[in-house]
């Protein structure tokens, strides 16, 4: 695994930086602790490098790495009272991502289909229970207020890679549709007219047409 540097480093992304005692908020593999240094070896691959990190309070961090995303905690709180635990995100699954406060602390939060908004699961907003019960989501990490401003130019750097995820995906369902139709065409399946017109709708964006015509009539 390598720290990020050189073009790595997104913008704002610069190790040493923001500081929350001794060290940076955000950054390379450095600024974690010993045991989420651990937890992270144990999920990734030696050659993969490491775009950032962005830690929180609690334990709690976040490593966006080439082509997904890690949050890595550690305690009670992050309901691995005598050990560490990791959640995968791609960064084509991701839908939002949300800065939510209360008085002095809060969470940042990644939803995905499989990781909803935490704000129609929490009871009693405000409650401190309620708030440990959000930060143990394995989607969330526990941030204190007074840091959330430091943290907005990883953030922005992290929907970055998002959003060219989310076009690369989409690019490459593309040419898999179009690869499907030209088995079907050669099949005999489609003939030149509906070859044609499911060309069109899906270089015009149209999901489904492959499947909607290799369906039997």
């Amino acid at each position: 695994m390598t720290s990020p540097g050189g073009t790595e480093h997104g913008p704002g992304v610069v190790p040493g930086r923001w500081r929350l005692g001794r060290r940076p908020l955000v950054g390379g593999v450095e600024i974690l602790g010993g045991r989420l240094r651990r937890e992270l070896a144990r999920n990734t691959q030696a050659d993969e490098t490491v775009r950032f990190c962005v830690r929180g309070k609690a334990g709690h961090a976040l490593v966006c790495l080439g082509d997904r995303l890690l949050i890595v905690k550690h305690g009670a709180r992050a309901g691995a009272a005598f050990g560490t635990m990791a959640a995968t995100i791609f960064y084509r699954d991701v839908t939002g991502i949300q800065v939510r406060m209360h008085l002095l602390s809060g969470w940042i939060e990644i939803s995905t289909p499989s990781f909803q908004g935490t704000e129609r699961k929490r009871p009693a907003q405000g409650r401190p229970a309620a708030r440990h019960g959000v930060i143990a989501q394995p989607n969330c990490i526990s941030v204190r207020r007074r840091h959330v401003e430091l943290y907005h130019l990883a953030l922005s750097e992290l929907r970055r890679l998002v959003a060219d995820a989310k076009l690369e995906h989409g690019e490459q369902g593309v040419v898999e549709q179009l690869d499907q139709l030209g088995a079907l065409y050669r099949r005999g399946v489609v003939d030149d007219r509906e070859f044609a017109l499911a060309k069109a709708r899906i270089l015009g964006g149209a999901p489904g047409e492959v499947t909607r015509l290799a369906r039997p009539a």
